[in-house]
Parts: structure tokens; sequence; C-alpha cells
């Protein structure tokens, strides 16, 4: 496997990752997935299924071996309903991710990723004093985030966040479809 080192970090990030949005359902078969990509030297995972079963499934996979993979979590999907939703209401944010660190059995998640962040006014919602973008960088203050992250589809907004100088990584969704 071909790693890649952060610009601000010690981590060696696979080029390769795995997301849990296409996992089946089934928590002992997408454990075994995710268990068949560690042991490949897959070690990035986007933690922003489209459904709650693949968290059972990281957590299982990543029992006795947190250590060896590199976990990224959105704040801003939800899964209220079983299924992925995304928000800005920063109380569910919140309830969203005590319950991943819970679920994942872990008291940090390598990235924290401001999710799906495509307008302008949902940008400065999550800026603003009290927003998201706060509470994520107390979480980084207090060791629960190493790095800030962020999801969009706007170039305008990605310049945005990136020249905060607080972005250690970010996904710039394309979908050609």
């Amino acid at each position: 496997m071909e790693y890649r080192k952060l610009p601000h970090g010690e981590e060696q990030i696979s080029v390769i990752g795995l997301g849990g949005g296409s996992l089946p359902e089934d928590i002992d078969k997408a454990a075994e997935i995710v268990s068949a990509a560690i042991d490949s030297g897959i070690n990035f995972f986007d933690l922003a299924p489209s459904y709650q079963p693949p968290f059972y499934a990281f957590a299982k996979a990543f029992a006795g071996r947190r250590d060896k993979v590199v976990t990224q979590m959105h704040f801003g999907a939800v899964y209220g309903n079983g299924k992925y939703g995304w928000t800005q209401d920063l109380q569910k944010i919140k309830e969203q991710i005590a319950w991943n660190f819970e679920t994942i059995g872990t008291d940090y998640t390598d990235f924290g990723y401001l999710h799906c962040i495509d307008t302008h006014e949902d940008l400065d919602k999550a800026l603003a004093p009290g927003g998201v973008w706060e509470y994520m960088k107390a979480l980084r203050a207090e060791g629960k985030i190493r790095h800030l992250g962020f999801s969009s589809h706007e170039p305008g907004i990605a310049r945005r966040l990136l020249d905060t100088g607080l972005v250690d990584l970010f996904m710039f969704s394309i979908n050609p479809a």
C-alpha cells in the first residue's frame, strides 16, 4: 500500500480509503470487509455511511487495533431515524458525535469534518460564534479531534475554508452523473 504524509501531523494515510456508504447492512459481513481492508494496509476510514449499521461494523473491525486506523467523522451527518441525513443544528451534531464515539469505542477522531457545506449561508452559520466550527476547534483543543477538515461541492466555499489556515484535509466531491 502506498501512503502519504499530511502537511500538518505525522500520520501516514493510505492512498486508498474506505467509506461506509456502500457497506452491506449485515454487520458481520460489513465488519469482514473493513477487517480485510485493514489487513490489506488500508488505514483511512470515512465514517459517514448512508445508514447506521456500518458504525457497528467499524467498531467490530477496529476493536483492538484503533491505533492502526485513521478515522474521519462528519460533523453534520446525522442518523436520527437510522438513515443518513444532515443538519446544522449544533445540539443534534453534538449528540451524533457523542454517539459515534461511544459506538465506535474511541474518544477521538483523527479528522473532524465540517459536513457538506455547499452554500455561503451554511458556511456563515457554521463559522458563526457558537457554531459547529467553534465546537470542532474546542474538541481539537481537547484532543478529541486531531485535524480539522471539511467536505463541499463548491469551489468558492472550499477556498474560504482553506483560507482559514485551519484545514488539514478536505473532500471535494465530484459526481460525473
